[in-house]
């Protein structure tokens, strides 16, 4: 067996096969897409140089996820509105019909959706992006990940992920409760708010918690509420749902 000598051209300035005005780099194993007007011949050792050093040395710059912990949490905020409503109607029915927890809870999701974009501004920063301007921050959240995905690439799921959040979580309760499948919840809840109007308004009671969930639509059906009296002993009532359009009576039951 011979050996075969393979030739190898070293890397460098070359005349451009297609172009005889240019020189083109060969890298050592093929042409780059680099060109050159071909320079005088004393200037081409200058030209290698130039481009072989490594202040010229082509590199592509990472391009860094614009995906943050911080922009996920503000892509959930309605789970957090959604309990903060519930809190809400829990203290309407069982504490005091006054919607100042309800307003205390949105809020306080708002400060946390302020909060967290703000952190995820500064993430951006750091990373290289461009963030929204500080002024979307406080423009609620849907409209900052609106903003966000507008400016940053790849950045349209936390939109996506709000809108399902809001609609599963806010719409399809009321989509239910309009469809009529939440009537017995609807029963269950006004008979509570009134045995709670009547009873602790009249001085009868201290505190009445009924189910929200209870039978309200099978008349001749029976559930019962807590009492808390004035004097701090617990009782029960028993409320009794007397016809089809949710009517009730009730009465204290025996000790």
């Amino acid at each position: 067996m011979t050996d075969q000598a393979t030739r190898v051209v070293p890397a460098g300035w070359y005349e451009d096969p297609s172009d005889a005005s240019l020189v083109r780099w060969w890298n050592g194993i093929a042409w780059t897409d680099h060109t050159q007007p071909k320079p005088d011949l004393d200037g081409t050792a200058a030209l290698e140089e130039s481009f072989a050093g490594p202040s010229a040395v082509r590199s592509r710059a990472r391009i860094r996820s614009t995906s943050t912990a911080e922009s996920w949490i503000v892509a959930f905020t309605p789970v957090l509105l959604s309990v903060g409503l519930l809190a809400g109607a829990w203290a309407w029915l069982y504490v005091e019909p006054t919607l100042l927890v309800a307003g205390i809870a949105v809020a306080l999701v708002y400060a946390v959706s302020v909060a967290v974009a703000i952190l995820d501004r500064r993430k951006l920063e750091r990373w290289g992006h461009t963030p929204p301007p500080f002024i979307a921050v406080l423009l609620t959240a849907p409209v900052y990940l609106l903003i966000r995905a507008l400016k940053l690439p790849k950045s349209w799921g936390q939109v996506i992920a709000w809108a399902l959040s809001a609609v599963l979580l806010v719409g399809g309760p009321a989509a239910l409760w309009g469809a009529g499948a939440l009537t017995s919840v609807e029963i269950a809840t006004r008979i509570q708010y009134e045995l709670r109007q009547e009873l602790v308004g009249n001085g009868v009671a201290s505190a009445v918690s009924c189910p929200p969930i209870a039978d309200t639509m099978t008349v001749g059906s029976i559930y019962t509420c807590a009492v808390t009296r004035p004097d701090g002993s617990e009782g029960k009532l028993w409320v009794s749902i007397d016809s089809d359009d949710g009517d009730y009576s009730y009465s204290f039951a025996l000790r």
